[in-house]
């Protein structure tokens, strides 16, 4: 079983916010290390992936057994000031089990489809 995580990063400066843009090695670099501020070596083993990328929004999927730890050490992770010059905190704006009941925005439809399909030919494969 999965589930899906959209989340969202805020630094809480606006002008720090429009300024930097954050890709998905910042975002894998900001999670590695909230996991491992809050869990140590079991977080660095919670295995987690992106479905899709948009600057401060990450659509991500991670293992439900894995779900609580991720949810609890990004929720209360406050990274330094290392990554784009000022602390980042990061909020989940929503969980679901399935992939069809994440909310997206029109312009996130084409990768989400492609995302489903791929899903349904890996479950069709095993």
């Amino acid at each position: 079983l999965l589930t899906y995580l959209n989340i969202y990063s805020t630094s809480f400066d606006q002008d720090v916010d429009d300024a930097h843009a954050i890709d998905q090695m910042t975002w894998r670099q900001w999670l590695n290390n909230a996991l491992k501020r809050s869990y140590g070596i079991f977080g660095e083993g919670v295995e987690y992936s992106f479905l899709h990328v948009d600057d401060k929004v990450a659509y991500i999927r991670v293992n439900h057994v894995d779900k609580d730890t991720f949810s609890s050490s990004i929720s209360t992770y406050i990274s330094t000031d290392e990554l784009v010059g000022s602390p980042l905190t990061v909020s989940i704006l929503q969980e679901s089990s399935s992939l069809r009941l994440l909310e997206v925005t029109d312009d996130d439809r084409l990768w989400l489809k492609k995302v489903m399909e791929e899903e349904e030919q890996d479950c069709t494969c095993i």
